[in-house]
């Protein structure tokens, strides 16, 4: 039995290679070191065979997190050991989270790219979104519960059906029966600017009817003060400050929020828009998503537009003024008033929350942040 440990905060993953019998469990028993983890990872996509001396190890481990509120997790099951657990009960204390289905992207059409991963066209009728090398596998399982989620509560979002893998990379397939993204009908038909933008708005305003059941879905503001006191890397003290204090200013709500909603991430089928990537819906102010929109399409000088959707940078500029119309129609003066006046803070909050977890945009979310945001707060400010 080979173990390696890898530590993350209060993370600890401990993939196992080989067979978790009475000869290895005392070393796996070992390696099980809990002082201040409040998450343990057992990884078990080279671990084929479980013994009850193994299944114990996995319930003391249980049983002591259990205790202080912490949990514990095995992902990448193998079949054989699915059904141990599950005949044992033990898959009815840990979370568990069987090992994905292999796929190869060869060959495969790339429908869009973002800062977090791919869409490939799978099929005919199935396209598989696949995270970046680097992002946690729990991220693509939390995706497809998100989405499934969110299909019940109403949101018009593609059905998710399974977890894959293809190389380092995991992923999600979604149903589309022969669908097209936004994105690729607007690159088609640029002058129907005005159409494209309701549609986007229309998607938007489905989104935002609907209640986050706070069983399921996160709050997105602490998760964006925790992501702005991480600037403080790169800020000082008092811009930091600054970005919280606006952060203070948007109103609380408990109604979903995207969080990456682009004409990437909805596809056109039938005339029938439907959601993909729904790894970071969230309950929040509709706010952050026109933020998010705002900053990829409203700043023709950036070139964000042409490099997060291949719709040129103008072209662009045209879908952003027409979507903020046909959104806040519907939509109190007021609204759009507070949005316009933050404009430029919503539409840094992508890039300095995925800076987080994507190292290589921290600089231009720096730069948006210096450049940008901050002198336009400091000068409202006075």
């Amino acid at each position: 039995m080979h173990i390696t440990s890898t530590r993350a905060a209060k993370r600890l993953t401990l993939a196992l290679d080989g067979r978790l019998d009475i000869h290895t469990a005392a070393d796996v028993e070992a390696a099980v070191t809990l002082d201040d983890v409040d998450t343990l990872v057992f990884d078990l996509d080279a671990c084929h065979y479980v013994s009850s001396a193994g299944l114990r190890v996995f319930l003391n481990a249980y049983r002591t997190l259990d205790a202080r509120g912490g949990r514990t997790e095995l992902v990448n099951v193998s079949r054989e050991v699915r059904e141990v657990l599950e005949v044992t009960g033990l898959s009815r204390l840990v979370t568990m989270r069987p090992r994905p289905r292999e796929i190869s992207i060869e060959g495969l059409e790339r429908l869009s790219a973002g800062f977090c991963g791919e869409c490939y066209r799978l099929d005919r009728e199935s396209v598989v979104k696949l995270y970046n090398e680097g992002i946690g596998a729990e991220l693509a399982e939390q995706e497809k519960e998100f989405s499934r989620a969110a299909f019940v509560a109403g949101i018009p979002t593609a059905i998710s059906y399974d977890l894959v893998r293809s190389g380092n990379r995991t992923g999600v397939i979604y149903e589309m029966l022969d669908a097209d993204t936004l994105t690729q009908i607007i690159r088609r038909d640029l002058a129907e600017m005005d159409r494209h933008a309701r549609m986007l708005a229309d998607v938007a305003h489905a989104i935002h009817a609907v209640e986050g059941d706070p069983a399921i879905f996160p709050d997105l503001k602490p998760k964006l003060r925790e992501a702005i006191a991480a600037t403080g890397e790169y800020l000082p003290a008092d811009d930091v400050a600054l970005l919280q204090q606006c952060l203070d200013r948007v109103p609380d709500a408990d109604t979903c929020v995207h969080f990456d909603l682009h004409t990437n991430n909805i596809m056109v089928r039938a005339g029938e828009p439907l959601i993909i990537d729904m790894g970071d819906l969230s309950r929040g102010s509709y706010l952050f998503d026109v933020g998010l929109i705002c900053g990829i399409y409203a700043f023709e000088d950036t070139g964000t537009c042409e490099v997060v959707t291949k719709i040129p940078n103008a072209e662009g500029v045209e879908l952003w003024d027409a979507f903020v119309r046909h959104y806040f129609a519907r939509r109190p003066a007021e609204d759009l008033a507070f949005f316009l006046e933050n404009q430029l803070f919503f539409a840094a909050l992508r890039l300095v929350f995925s800076s987080r977890f994507l190292p290589n945009l921290r600089d231009t979310a720096q730069q948006f942040l210096t450049t940008r945001t901050l002198p336009a707060l400091r000068a409202r400010a006075g």
